[in-house]
């Protein structure tokens, strides 16, 4: 949504509030996008995204221990084959 500088300046509470929710507001001067209001970042509500279908909730709670390979080869000899030096 676009809005004008006056008229944000005039309900700014109530654009505030509106950016809060998740809303991008735009906003403009003479007609030119200045500015964007939106939630802070990483301020998502995952309950929300999840019910708009764009987020997929973990089915596993914290992270799986990885096995460790040993190395065949040193690292830096593999980039220097890969680099062709």
């Amino acid at each position: 949504m676009d809005v004008a500088v006056r008229e944000l300046k005039a309900k700014l509470s109530a654009y505030l509030q509106r950016a809060a929710g998740g809303e991008l507001i735009t906003v403009t001067d003479r007609g030119r996008p200045v500015a964007v209001l939106g939630p802070p970042i990483g301020a998502a509500d995952l309950d929300a995204a999840a019910a708009a279908g764009w987020l997929t909730r973990a089915t596993v709670k914290g992270l799986r221990p990885t096995r460790r390979f040993a190395a065949v080869r040193p690292v830096q000899e593999v980039l220097d084959e890969d680099r062709g030096e």
